[in-house]
C-alpha cells in the first residue's frame, strides 16, 4: 500500500514510519523539519519531502508525488506553543488539516487517519469512571480546540465527499525520541539516566502514559484496516499515575537516578481526566497495549542508554518552569 505521512519526523510520526516500513509499505513523509533520530532509521526506505502543511501547494504537490492510497496526518503545532500563539495554532492545526483533506479529496485518496488528542475533552470533573468517545467534547485549551476543529472537518469531509476519516485521540506517549519537547516524565527519565540531580514538583494530578510503540501501532492499525466502524478512537491503557508516582518508579528502576520530590501547588498542571476506556479501539481494530508504565520506563531507559549521542539533558529547560 502507498501511504503518505505528514509530520513523520515528529515523536509519534517517526515510529509510524518505522512500523509501516517494517510491514513492507511504500511510504512517503512530508515534513517541514529534518528527520529525527527515529525517522532517520528508515531514511533509505522512505521518501522524504520537505514542505509546509500550511501551504496548500506544498500539500497538493506531496499528495501528487506520493500518489497514496491513504494518508496519516500527524503534522501539528503542539500544546504550549498553541497557547502562546493561537493564530499560528489555528493556521497549522486547522488550516493545515484542511489543506490535507482537500488534497486527499482532489487526488482520490481512500482514507485519512489524523492525530487529534484527548485534550478535545477538556478538564473533566469527578464523578466519571472512564473516558470514552461518548464523553462530551468540551475543550478548554487552544490546542484542544484546534483538534476538535480537525475532528469536525474530517467528519464533514467524510459526509460530504465520501472520504474515509478517523481521528485518533491518544494519551500521553513516552519512549524513544521524546526528546525535542521537554515533557515532564521524559525530562525526568533523561535526568535519571544521565545521573543528574533533579528536584521535581510533586504534582498529584493523575495522567495516563502509553508507550510510544503501542501508540503508533494504534495509528497503523487504523490506516491499514480494511474497514473502520467509527471516525474517532481513543488510544490509551486505562492506567494512570501522578508525576510523583512516576518519579518514585524511576528512582526504583534506574540505578543512576538522583530525583527528589518537592511539595508544590504551582507549576504546570494538566486538565484532569478519568482513565481512557479504549474498548472501541480494542474491539474494532484488535489493538492491545503491550507495555505497563513500568515497562515503558524500562524500554525508554534502555534506548537512552544505547543512544547517548541522540539526546542531551539541560536542567535549565525544566518544563514545570515554563510559563
Amino acid at each position: 500500500m502507498r501511504i503518505l505521512v505528514t509530520g513523520g519526523n515528529g515523536f509519534i510520526g517517526a515510529h509510524i514510519l518505522n512500523q509501516l516500513v517494517d510491514r513492507g509499505h511504500d511510504v512517503t513523509n512530508l515534513d517541514i523539519s529534518d528527520p529525527s533520530p527515529i525517522a532517520a532509521e528508515v531514511e533509505d526506505e522512505v521518501t522524504f519531502l520537505k514542505g509546509d502543511i500550511t501551504d496548500p501547494v506544498d500539500v497538493y504537490d506531496a499528495v501528487v508525488a506520493a500518489d497514496p492510497d491513504r494518508i496519516v496526518h500527524m503534522a501539528a503545532l503542539l500544546g504550549r506553543p498553541c497557547e502562546h500563539d493561537p493564530r499560528r495554532a489555528f493556521e497549522v492545526n486547522v488550516g493545515g488539516s484542511l489543506n490535507v483533506l482537500e488534497a486527499a479529496v482532489t487526488c482520490d485518496v481512500d482514507r485519512v487517519v489524523a492525530a487529534a488528542s484527548m485534550e478535545v475533552y477538556g478538564t473533566i470533573a469527578g464523578g466519571s469512571d472512564s473516558l470514552t468517545e461518548q464523553t462530551p467534547r468540551t475543550p478548554d485549551s487552544v490546542y484542544g480546540m484546534t483538534k476538535y476543529a480537525l475532528e469536525y472537518l474530517g467528519a464533514t469531509y467524510q459526509q460530504q465527499h465520501g472520504l474515509e476519516f478517523a481521528a485518533m485521540e491518544p494519551a500521553h506517549g513516552l519512549g524513544p525520541d521524546r526528546l525535542r519537547g521537554n515533557v515532564d516524565d521524559a525530562f525526568v527519565v533523561k535526568a535519571a539516566v544521565g545521573g543528574e540531580p533533579l528536584t521535581v514538583p510533586a504534582f498529584e494530578y493523575p495522567y495516563e502514559v502509553i508507550y510510544i510503540e503501542d501508540e503508533a501501532r494504534a495509528f497503523v492499525a487504523a490506516v491499514l484496516a480494511d474497514d473502520l466502524s467509527f471516525d474517532r478512537y481513543l488510544v490509551g491503557t486505562g492506567e494512570q499515575v501522578t508525576l510523583a508516582e512516576f518519579v518514585e518508579s524511576v528512582n526504583e528502576r534506574v540505578e543512576t537516578a538522583d530525583l527528589q520530590l518537592e511539595s508544590t501547588e504551582s507549576g504546570m498542571q494538566l486538565g484532569s481526566k478519568p482513565p481512557i476506556d479504549a474498548s472501541r479501539l480494542r474491539t474494532d481494530l484488535e489493538w492491545e497495549p503491550t507495555h505497563t508504565v513500568e515497562e515503558a520506563i524500562d524500554a525508554y531507559v534502555t534506548w537512552l542508554e544505547k543512544n547517548p549521542d541522540a539526546w542531551a539533558f539541560d536542567p535549565s529547560n525544566a518544563p514545570w518552569n515554563e510559563p
